[in-house]
């Protein structure tokens, strides 16, 4: 059986990049007998035993275009679409369609900000999901807000994330600037108006000056969706945190693991996650996470984690001082995502794939 892959998005930052990453990598190596077939735009590193098609590069109607003709013309027996971000038609193979969120559909002012990028998007959702033969999501919780009957396939850290020896960790922080000695308030993933960056920016100058440092670290140019960084920046001044808040901008996976490693706390404050991958990474690494009470949260981190309401700076303040004070959350958080791999998604997309070519 030959089956197509679409790569576009394996070496994007988020986490749908990082989905396809570790997803089809365990799928292409759970299932040897199958022939994967992945459709990139540029180069990207495969799984042993798959092959790369690179069609076209950019990300214009061009591009599109000549990856639908290829992959339509290619003989395969089924699509595999991981993420329906990147979706593109492709004519008379089945497909199989991952729809992580609703955070586009919910927020559409704080992710996509021009009208006819939020109407292309509703149009490329509705068709991607109309034409497919089966369509995945990544949490229950998720499933829920879609309100369709879709299949969960679950995800997991990436094996990087475990806890660092010191002599990493204190090469790393010296790489950004840090001292081990500080407590550390990390926050990696995009720096997007609805990852409500500026609600833990207020919280965290509510500590007052306790010796801590807040690192924000993500892509501070060329954001997929809207960008938060100007005003995360100015907030940041206009709370006078210049000497408190480190803005990296991104960081390999190497140093976020450092970073969760030493951190004091690691912080998700999302208005919406399908999933909430940063707070499993953090906590695969050892660190105490305080998240927004959301469903995705509560799914994969249940009683191990510090929650507060989204908008509400002054419990996130809150939870803060109790990881910074408290010992054990931690270790608490670690071992509820312990026993997570990437061997359940691999398997289920093997059952999806296989199950729409036989049909």
């Amino acid at each position: 059986m030959r089956v197509g892959v679409d790569a576009t998005s394996w070496n994007n930052r988020r986490g749908y990049g990082r989905f396809a990453r570790n997803a089809v990598g365990r799928l292409v190596a759970l299932d040897p007998q199958t022939d994967y077939v992945l459709y990139a735009g540029e180069p990207v590193e495969a799984p042993a035993g798959s092959t790369v098609r690179q069609v076209a590069s950019g990300r214009g109607p061009l591009a599109l275009a000549r990856l639908s003709a290829a992959a339509s013309r290619d003989r395969l027996d089924a699509f595999l679409f991981p993420s329906v971000y990147t979706y593109f038609p492709v004519f008379g193979v089945p497909t199989v369609v991952g729809v992580h969120d609703t955070i586009a559909r919910r927020h559409p002012e704080l992710t996509l900000p021009r009208r006819r990028d939020r109407a292309a998007w509703r149009l490329k959702e509705r068709v991607a999901v109309r034409r497919a033969a089966a369509v995945f999501t990544v949490s229950q919780a998720a499933r829920a807000e879609l309100g369709l009957d879709v299949v969960v396939v679950p995800e997991a850290p990436d094996p990087v994330f475990a806890p660092r020896p010191p002599e990493a960790v204190e090469k790393a922080l010296a790489e950004l600037g840090l001292e081990r000695a500080e407590p550390l308030v990390v926050y990696a993933a995009g720096l997007s108006p609805h990852k409500n960056v500026e609600t833990l920016l207020e919280a965290f100058a509510g500590l007052g000056s306790n010796g801590s440092r807040l690192v924000l670290a993500g892509a501070l140019e060329d954001e997929t969706f809207a960008s938060a960084a100007g005003s995360i920046r100015e907030r940041v001044r206009g709370l006078g945190l210049d000497e408190r808040v480190l803005l990296p901008g991104y960081v390999s996976d190497e140093q976020l693991a450092c970073l969760y490693t030493a951190a004091a706390a690691a912080v998700v404050p999302s208005l919406a996650e399908g999933f909430g991958l940063p707070a499993v990474e953090a906590a695969a690494c050892g660190a105490a996470v305080v998240l927004s009470d959301l469903p995705a949260h509560r799914e994969s981190l249940g009683d191990a984690a510090l929650y507060f309401a989204p908008r509400d700076a002054s419990a996130l303040r809150a939870a803060l001082e109790r990881a910074l004070s408290e010992p054990g959350h931690g270790d608490r958080a670690r071992a509820a995502v312990a026993g997570l791999t990437w061997d359940p998604a691999a398997t289920r997309l093997r059952e999806l794939i296989h199950g729409v070519a036989e049909r």
